[in-house]
């Protein structure tokens, strides 16, 4: 393999609570996505092997490595699979992954199957050098202590947050919108005077009959900053730099501060929690969170919030009970879901129709219309699926037998027994010591090629194992559904994560079993 073919793929990660790294001025830049990038040029520049090949990069901002599902890790997973990358270079282990089961099992089991090699700077691990020696103890103590390091931070900022919550203080990262944190004391809030009126401005229009919709439509008329323009403006907050000056103001912000009890000078804490260090951030039941009374001043009155509280629960009580209006469809401009139309008739963009600036303004699509392209291809992928699960049963013996090992170890063990041999000819007088050495090592060196062809044979039929899984779990839905004539509210569940609607002709769909479709079908 040439340079120039041979690709080195610098990853690097930072988590949320790096990621006011540089806006205050007071937290250390050493797990900053610039550092490590400057690291892992400065390695590479370093080690003459690698001039000439062809360097990409992957980079996650704001996601934790306690869990796999980053945007940028599985484009490199996917290219890794591939074979589109030779070495991955990372700041260390725990830039990678910090569940050490999870590590282990891509240096011992994925990486050495798929051929790549690996590097962590800063831990001084090289599979290429010694990379058998260093991958047992020495990497799995190495990552047990990541992994522990992040179940006792978890545990122990739980408890702190708790804590503060108990005593009314303030403990997130942004202070909410119409207050500042006091320069005193962080834990704190202080009105913003700048916008503490149009706090009180929504209220007031709330309380006078308006709907959330048509407030927002009046707050961008009018030309008022969104929370996220204001953010951006004043340079506050840990997520401006994701946001864009196109970011107005939209009905879900409106009714989220009319239904923040924050505003009338009370604290309300631990509405949402992590389910375990791995599991997701779930809300808390109105019961448990942690209200404490007077702790900063009041932008609303605490009468005029519980009145605004009834407005919605008049509302919510007109609402029909049994119509669904969940949905996969989401409009391709702003990213908003789509909701349907009095009638169901039409897919609309709410934030289009209360923002004129917008790209998707008055968007408004027929149901029919879309939901019907969205059945013809998921026909269309029903019918491939079918065609390549008939071809699919011819190849399996023949993949049965590759992925057998009852051969190969039967060869290890005749082997082994040489070995035996070996040592009582040389015991014997039969075999000078040179003999026997050279003897023993030849055969030492074909057990442990059989041994790596086992070893990459068994994390073959543990990949196809685990997709073979979810390939039976596709069958049996495809066939149970592959006579439908609608998409019904059931079949979008099942098979549809996402329909990207671009104008009423262009859409982008994403399937639950993309990675199916993909993996063992080759269909984009």
């Amino acid at each position: 393999m040439t340079k120039e073919s041979y690709v080195v793929a610098l990853y690097t990660r930072m988590s949320k609570e790096d990621d006011d790294v540089g806006l205050y001025g007071n937290k250390e830049e050493s797990n900053s996505i610039t550092n490590q990038r400057m690291l892992l040029y400065d390695y590479i520049n370093t080690h003459p092997e690698f001039r000439g090949c062809k360097v990409i990069e992957k980079s996650d901002d704001g996601y934790s490595g306690k869990r796999m599902d980053r945007p940028q890790f599985n484009e490199l997973m996917d290219l890794a699979r591939d074979g589109k990358v030779n070495c991955i270079i990372v700041k260390d282990f725990s830039r990678f992954c910090r569940d050490y089961i999870e590590m282990g099992n891509y240096l011992e089991q994925l990486f050495p199957f798929m051929g790549i090699r690996f590097i962590a700077v800063n831990d001084h691990y090289d599979s290429k050098d010694g990379g058998k020696e260093t991958a047992g103890l020495a990497v799995a103590f190495k990552n047990f202590i990541y992994d522990f390091y992040s179940r006792d931070t978890s545990k122990k900022l739980r408890n702190v947050r708790m804590e503060m919550a108990r005593e009314g203080k303030f403990a997130s990262a942004n202070a909410p919108y119409g207050y500042l944190k006091s320069p005193e004391d962080k834990h704190k809030l202080i009105v913003d005077e700048e916008v503490a009126p149009i706090i009180r401005k929504i209220y007031q229009l709330k309380l006078s009959g308006l709907s959330a919709r048509k407030i927002t439509q009046m707050l961008n008329e009018a030309g008022i900053l969104s929370p996220a323009q204001y953010a951006i403006e004043k340079k506050r907050g840990m997520d401006w730099r994701r946001k864009n000056s196109a970011s107005g103001w939209d009905p879900t912000k409106v009714v989220a501060i009319l239904k923040d009890e924050r505003y009338t000078g009370n604290m309300v804490s631990m509405k949402r929690t992590l389910k375990g260090i791995y599991g997701k951030d779930t809300p808390v039941e109105k019961d448990d969170w942690v209200r404490v009374v007077n702790t900063h001043e009041a932008i609303v009155s605490y009468e005029d919030f519980l009145r605004t509280q009834d407005t919605f629960l008049i509302y919510k009580k007109g609402q029909p009970e049994t119509i669904d209006r969940t949905n996969a469809f989401e409009c391709a401009h702003c990213g908003r879901k789509m909701s349907y139309s009095r009638d169901r008739k039409k897919l609309i963009c709410r934030y289009g129709e209360v923002n004129p600036q917008a790209v998707c303004h008055k968007a408004a699509y027929s149901n029919v219309g879309l939901r019907g392209a969205v059945m013809k291809a998921l026909k269309w992928h029903f019918e491939q699926f079918i065609q390549w699960e008939e071809l699919r049963k011819a190849q399996e013996e023949k993949e049965k037998a590759e992925l057998d090992t009852s051969l190969l170890e039967r060869s290890m063990e005749s082997l082994e027994k040489k070995k035996t041999c070996l040592y009582e000819k040389y015991r014997e007088g039969d075999l000078t010591r040179d003999e026997y050495i050279s003897e023993r090592d030849m055969l030492n060196f074909r057990i442990d090629e059989m041994k790596e062809t086992i070893q990459g044979i068994e994390a073959k039929r543990m990949m196809k194992e685990s997709g073979s899984t979810r390939v039976d779990l596709l069958s049996e839905l495809i066939h149970e559904y592959k006579d439908s004539k609608n998409l019904t509210k059931e079949l979008e569940r099942i098979f549809v994560e996402q329909v990207l609607v671009y104008d009423a002709e262009h859409i982008k769909i994403k399937w639950k079993f993309d990675d199916v479709f993909v993996g063992f079908m080759g269909q984009e």
